[in-house]
């Protein structure tokens, strides 16, 4: 375990003087003894960690595991997890990908080198001995594809699965009303000692249906699910919880004896478990008020409390982003919130964090942090969705609990929705819907009882964590760097450079003093905010956080945002032959965007949403806890207003579909911001409406 505790013995540093925990007082009190003047002093553990956050606290750590071993241990667990995840057929076409990938990925990738090299790898009968699982020979850009997959992922052969049995549309078929319905009578009727059949209980559900149906208009008739419904249901459950509920726990001792008991959490923050969601509710952009859209929820849940560790509320969507905001949010203190009443005490290093199978949790970042901190990461098997049954339940009861009576909630049935259009009914911000959420999850969820632990879900946190010891890394600024990008990059007077942006402080001018005029440095970069850097001093030991140069511009700025600007400077630039800061580029695509939701379609609305929300909003569940902050609009950066409508480009004119006698000439354009798909993650937001594209006035 790289990191340390509250426990007696921990050795720390704060503010710069060596300190030993010396004895446990009780109460979240301890005893800490300054190793050079012998003083003895009291601290509450709630003080300390105030510490950690703004980093004048470390803890010293254990042993560490080398990054050869620790490499060997992700490769190995890499592998596991792509034979327990994928059939033997999804595992022979990723294996056959695998052979095309490693025979060209050295080579230059044009056509004329690798085409005739494909053809000879797919003619190769010593290859295929086992027969060929391809249907056909692959395209060179096929090639290309799976190679910039694979070296992307780390070499993950998980990369190159087809992933057929994701496909097609994976949203209930039911209105939600009734999905509530039927998973409650499948709690409170077929999990019971009296074990009715799912005929019975179906047959329930229809009597309750037609009860609803009876005030309803004909045209908003709620269907009965079917009896493969119903068992499907019960199919997204644990086995074992199933048989014990209606047979009784020594029956399914006995039952499940040669298998074990599964998937059970013995204690807190032995087994916590993360997954996204897409909220039915609308929120508006915090300045203008416009509809932004339904942002996605990233949570981390403690699977033996079922206490909420963290979370990442924004529209970045489910990637390395999300994922690294909300799991650096759990394992971080929470700061103290005056909206709420209670306390939240999520913090703290996990033993086991499972995930699902998507390839945003196959990222390097996220099992080499992981790995750094002892956290075994365990992928979701295939059609076995009850080992992150707890965080799917948790969605569920949000939906039902908190959002059910607010303006700008989405339906899941057309029927449901009528005239009702949430995107013009929304009214909540982004900033206020995560200050709503917070409470919701401290004052709401933790307080009421779970009917499968019997008690509340802070009760049996407090009741656990007492037993337990719980870890920290060893400060705020290596939990970042954990989580974080590598490279290296050499040291100059200038400071750090990194994608276009200068990076510098004392610290850095020191280390050239000490090592040398020019030297080489590994750096760590977060995709999530470009505001600072972690330089890694060349003893490998020291964690230098280095800010932007140009705090205004990059400060909560995430990468795909940074590459949106770039390619519209360019753009204009190229065009009008002139120079324009990156800030100056940022602000003119927020005035585009702004206009054209204004006036445009909802075409590009996805890639829109991504650069206004979260552009508005830096990284509110980084190790700062700014997520836990009651002003949640604090935790942004000062971005400044849009520009006049006279600052936005005009488009080249539109051509008529038939040209004038005389034609006059056209004028030089200057250039709108780039077109782009809504999934391609490194678009552009794109501008539809005439008047915007124009640069005409609303």
């Amino acid at each position: 375990m790289i990191g340390g505790s509250f426990s007696v013995g921990q050795r720390l540093t704060l503010n710069n003087q060596r300190h030993r925990v010396l004895r446990d007082l009780g109460e979240g009190v301890i005893a800490v003894e300054d190793l050079a003047t012998g003083r003895i002093a009291q601290h509450t553990v709630a003080d300390l960690l105030k510490e950690w956050k703004a980093g004048s606290l470390v803890l010293d750590g254990g042993a560490t595991t080398p990054d050869s071993a620790r490499q060997k241990a992700i490769d190995s667990a890499h592998l596991d997890a792509f034979r327990q995840s994928y059939n033997e057929a999804e595992q022979d076409r990723a294996k056959a990908r695998l052979a095309f990938v490693e025979r060209l990925e050295k080579l230059p990738r044009t056509c004329e080198v690798m085409t005739p090299i494909i053809q000879e790898i797919w003619d190769d009968k010593k290859l295929w001995k086992n027969g060929q699982p391809l249907k056909k020979c692959p395209h060179f850009t096929t090639v290309v594809n799976w190679m910039v997959a694979y070296q992307g992922s780390g070499r993950d052969i998980r990369s190159l699965v087809d992933g057929h049995e994701r496909k097609g549309n994976c949203t209930g078929r039911h209105p939600e009303i009734v999905q509530t319905l039927a998973r409650e009578l499948i709690e409170t009727r077929y999990l019971t000692q009296e074990r009715p059949s799912l005929k019975t209980v179906r047959r329930e559900a229809a009597g309750l249906i037609a009860r609803r149906n009876a005030t309803r208009l004909k045209s908003e008739q709620l269907a009965t699910p079917s009896y493969n419904y119903f068992k499907s249901l019960v199919q997204e459950l644990a086995p074992y919880d199933v048989y014990r509920a209606r047979y009784g726990q020594r029956a399914a001792d006995i039952k499940f004896r040669a298998a074990g008991r599964g998937v059970v959490a013995v204690r807190p923050l032995g087994r916590a478990a993360m997954d996204h969601s897409r909220m039915d509710l609308f929120v508006v952009d915090d300045r203008t008020g416009l509809p932004l859209g339904r942002p996605w929820l990233t949570l981390v849940i403690d699977e033996y409390s079922r206490y909420v560790l963290g979370y990442y509320l924004g529209f970045e969507e489910p990637s390395n982003v999300s994922m690294t905001r909300a799991l650096r949010h759990a394992l971080a203190p929470k700061d103290e919130c005056p909206d709420t009443r209670c306390a939240w005490d999520a913090w703290g290093v996990m033993e086991l964090l499972v995930v699902d199978n998507g390839l945003e949790f196959h990222a390097r970042a996220l099992e080499a942090g992981a790995g750094r901190y002892g956290i075994d990461v365990q992928f979701c098997p295939r059609r076995k969705p009850w080992y992150k049954g707890k965080v799917e339940r948790f969605f569920g009861t949000m939906n039902t609990g908190l959002l059910v009576d607010m303006k700008g909630k989405t339906f899941s049935s057309v029927l449901l929705k009528g005239d009702y259009d949430p995107a013009k009914h929304a009214v909540m911000s982004l900033a206020t819907l995560r200050r709503v959420l917070q409470m919701w999850i401290v004052d709401v969820y933790h307080q009421e009882v779970h009917s499968g632990l019997g008690m509340t879900p802070q009760e049996a946190w407090n009741n656990g964590i007492q037993q337990v010891d719980r870890y920290l890394p060893p400060s705020s600024v290596a939990m970042d760097a954990a989580f974080s990008a590598s490279c290296h990059r050499e040291l100059t007077h200038k400071g750090i450079e990194f994608d276009s942006l200068l990076y510098n402080s004392r610290e850095l001018g020191a280390l050239r003093e000490l090592h040398g005029s020019q030297i080489k440095v590994e750096v760590r970069t977060c995709d999530d905010d470009l505001g600072h850097v972690v330089v890694v001093s060349p003893d490998q030991v020291t964690l230098i956080k280095v800010p932007a140069l140009d705090p205004e511009y990059a400060l909560g700025l995430t990468r795909w945002q940074h590459k949106v600007c770039k390619r519209f400077q360019r753009r204009v630039q190229e065009d009008d032959a002139r120079e324009i800061t990156l800030l100056e580029a940022r602000q003119r695509i927020r005035a585009l965007i702004e206009e054209d939701m204004r006036l445009g379609s909802r075409k590009s609305r996805k890639t829109q949403q991504r650069f206004m929300g979260e552009g508005a909003a830096a990284a509110d569940t980084a190790a700062s806890g700014a997520a836990s902050q009651a002003p949640a609009e604090t935790a942004t950066p000062a971005v400044a207003g849009p520009a006049p409508t006279s600052a936005v480009p005009p488009a080249p004119v539109a051509k008529p579909k038939k040209a004038a006698a005389n034609p006059s000439p056209r004028p030089k354009s200057t250039p709108e911001a780039p077109r782009a798909e809504d999934e391609d993650d490194d678009s552009v937001p794109t501008f539809t409406s005439r008047k915007v594209r124009q640069g005409v006035a609303a």
